[in-house]
């Protein structure tokens, strides 16, 4: 006698999983109106630990004790088999293709699946579901929706042996809902403290945040063993429906409540939600319709496919986008959801001949299997952006000497007389040869003809910009007017020393500086010292949708981590670059204000102008302000501030002022510009997840564009032509 129980089948639960996971399916599908959609998670946690308690109470009352081996039999069989498809699957993909390709430490997220602690390696790897919505790492993983599965995995571990020692100490009924209710505040009290003390992150993926959400369910369950529920009480589902429909329109996502600890209180509407189909209703009525009960009956199989689905289904690959590609998803995960129930799911969980013993040991097996697969298969540092190899690093250090690196003056000065002489030997042929790539900037013509200023290719020209003639008539009673163009590089005493600091984006550029150092170390050497997730402007709280508080680390992160490298190092010039931090929506005193507001962009020159002061005292010949590139994170639901122009512009009128005003120890290097004339903008080869560029795009960014400007700003050369 294996002592297994059931309780009677209730197909409104089975509508309520379809109406969950439809929300989830529709968020991650960036359906407007469900920004909050991610709450059809929580709702599967409070039906999990209704329906899971359920049957050990019953078994319990029915046989005096709950057969340990027998459950965790059950559960691995329903859940493991589907899972390590999933997985298998993932690691085939990444090991045969490129598209996991900006997916960072993919193999441990492959094996934090596996072994169900995906939650927690996600956690200690600096990541979080709010990074995957508000900030872009890198691609988004195909397993980041692994880590719920993890959380109510290790609830049926920790669980049952739980309920196995509560239920033979409260007799009573009474005795178990009060000891229930007691686990089930403690850990709904405990889900804001974490918020409170351990930061958002915690707060959405920590186990003990979100195990308040499932003991929810089970504190319901208890209290109705034995007790029938009055039909009146049917009021409960449309009630708390309309609650839980309002949250999905209304939460934020990527802050808010979810990420403050407050998600137990959603976790009780959802109980409520249960309580009232325990009596004939309506509700219960239109929930137990069949389209809903089929959806629901292979919600988990959905859930579990669909983000992958999603990853590699994306517009490039299927040449289609909005509701057209929403649809391919979603019947794409209907149909491998459904076959995946009918001919692995069920076959396995219904056959008689897997015993617990067994089940166990081939459960182990698999896993096993996964993980030995994982190592071998998947590559170990998938979109590592802003790691730069080891060997690339130390070819690329900074060595501090003594050795002079030009005399910058006698040598500018000489390089522009010797540029005008040859100019006017040649006349009217006017030209010079870019030192650095050999190629030739030439313009000819009679000298009666209109003469225009050279312009490097890919930079815009000024006079266009500002509406006015491009050309200038030169008179024949006049000497030709001479172009003055960019002047070679002088030869230098020692290597260029750069040091790149910013957010995460400029460590992703920054692996390309190193390694074009390391292939040109007579002309610099180079070294990354940023923080990804921080900017420069100080001070406020971010309001992606809620307020949220910077990082600790970023909190006068350079004063900490860049200007004692700075006056270690002693670098020529310090590129600086921030992307998104310092145009999202920020808080100060109470008052939400974005870059277009006058307080923020005063902050904005404040905060700049104190950081190159302080670069520039600490040791840096000179600063590199690098205007970024518009960011396009392309997967991401919905719009973002982060993608709005006029918020970068006044970052880039700040650098200009600065510059302005610096006499000559500040420039302004319009990457932006280069960037989107050069047709990258939306290239996804060059930046996978829209922000960040890969390490191979970055290099040759920076042969083509970025590195000789930079020591030409290191010498006080001209890096453009004027």
């Amino acid at each position: 006698m294996t002592g297994r129980t059931t309780i009677a089948y209730q197909p409104a639960l089975d509508g309520v999983r379809a109406l969950a996971v439809v929300a989830v399916l529709f968020f991650h599908g960036g359906v407007p109106g469900f920004d909050g959609g991610y709450l059809g998670v929580s709702v599967f946690f409070t039906l999990s630990g209704f329906l899971i308690t359920s049957l050990l109470v019953g078994e319990h009352d029915a046989t005096g004790r709950i057969d340990l081996p027998a459950f965790y039999g059950r559960r691995l069989r329903r859940l493991l088999p589907a899972s390590a498809i999933c997985l298998g699957a993932v690691i085939v993909i990444a090991a045969v293709t490129d598209w996991f390709g900006g997916v960072a430490a993919l193999r441990d997220h492959v094996i934090g699946s596996v072994m169900q602690v995906a939650n927690w390696v996600f956690l200690a790897g600096g990541g979080s579901y709010q990074d995957l919505l508000a900030r872009t790492n890198g691609q988004s993983s195909p397993l980041e929706h692994f880590w719920s599965l993890a959380i109510e995995e290790q609830f049926y571990w920790i669980w049952p042996p739980t309920m196995l020692v509560l239920l033979g100490r409260a007799r009573t009924p009474r005795a178990r809902v009060r000891a229930v209710g007691a686990i089930t505040a403690a850990t709904m009290l405990a889900a804001p403290v974490i918020a409170q003390v351990w930061g958002p992150d915690a707060a959405y993926w920590a186990t003990p945040a979100r195990i308040g959400e499932i003991l929810v369910g089970a504190f319901l369950a208890v209290a109705l063993v034995g007790r029938r529920v009055p039909e009146r009480w049917s009021v409960l589902a449309p009630a708390a429906l309309l609650v839980l429909g309002i949250a999905v329109v209304l939460f934020p996502s990527s802050s808010g409540p979810a990420y403050e600890g407050w998600l137990p209180l959603v976790a009780i509407a959802s109980g409520a939600l249960l309580l009232g189909l325990q009596a004939p209703g309506p509700v219960r009525d239109a929930l137990s319709i069949e389209p809903l009960v089929a959806l629901g009956r292979i919600s988990y199989g959905v859930y579990l496919f669909h983000w992958p689905i999603y990853v590699i289904a994306t517009p490039e690959r299927t040449g289609i986008d909005g509701v057209g590609l929403l649809g391919v998803r979603v019947l794409l995960t209907l149909a491998i959801a459904h076959v995946s129930y009918q001919l692995v799911e069920q076959p396995i969980r219904r056959n008689p001949r897997f015993s617990p013993l067994p089940t166990l040991g081939v459960s182990a097996g698999a896993t096993a299997a996964v993980v030995l697969a994982a190592v071998v298969a998947v590559p170990g540092a998938l979109g590592d952006y802003w790691l730069v190899d080891d060997e690339v690093e130390a070819a690329a250090a900074i060595v501090v000497d003594d050795e002079p690196l030009a005399a910058l003056v006698d040598d500018v000065a000489a390089l522009e007389r010797d540029d005008q002489a040859r100019s006017l030997d040649e006349a009217p042929t006017v030209g010079t040869a870019d030192a650095d790539s050999g190629s030739e900037l030439a313009a000819s013509s009679e000298s009666a003809q209109p003469r225009r200023v050279a312009t490097p290719p890919g930079e815009p020209d000024e006079a266009e910009e500002r509406d006015e003639p491009a050309a200038v008539v030169v008179p024949e009673t006049t000497q030709p007017v001479v172009d003055v163009t960019i002047p070679p590089l002088p030869e230098l005493g020692r290597p260029v020393r750069i040091v790149v600091t910013g957010d995460s984006t400029a460590r992703a550029i920054g692996s390309g500086v190193v390694a074009w150092a390391a292939e040109h170390p007579d002309l610099a050497q180079a070294e990354v010292h940023g923080a990804a997730g921080c900017g420069f402007v100080q001070g406020g709280a971010r309001t992606l949708g809620g307020t949220t508080e910077v990082p600790s680390g970023c909190v006068d992160w350079t004063d900490k981590l860049v200007i004692p490298q700075v006056e270690r190092l002693e670098p020529d010039v310090v590129m600086v670059m921030v992307t998104a931090w310092d145009v999202v929506d920020q808080e100060w005193d109470g008052a939400t204000l974005t870059p277009l507001d006058a307080p923020y962009a005063d902050r904005i020159a404040a905060d700049y102008g104190t950081l190159v002061d302080d670069l520039l005292a600490a040791g840096a010949g000179r600063v590199a302000l690098v205007r970024q590139p518009l960011p396009d994170p392309f997967w991401q639901p919905g719009g973002d501030a982060q993608e709005d122009p006029a918020r970068h512009q006044v970052v880039y009128d700040a650098y200009e002022a600065l510059a302005a005003g610096s006499d000559g120890l500040v420039a302004v290097v319009p990457f932006d510009r280069w960037f989107a004339d050069a047709g990258l903008d939306d290239d996804h080869d060059v930046r996978p997840d829209g922000v960040h560029l890969s390490p191979a795009a970055a290099t040759d960014v920076t042969s083509e564009f970025l590195g000789e400007r930079l020591v030409r700003i290191a010498l006080g050369l001209p890096a453009e032509a004027s």
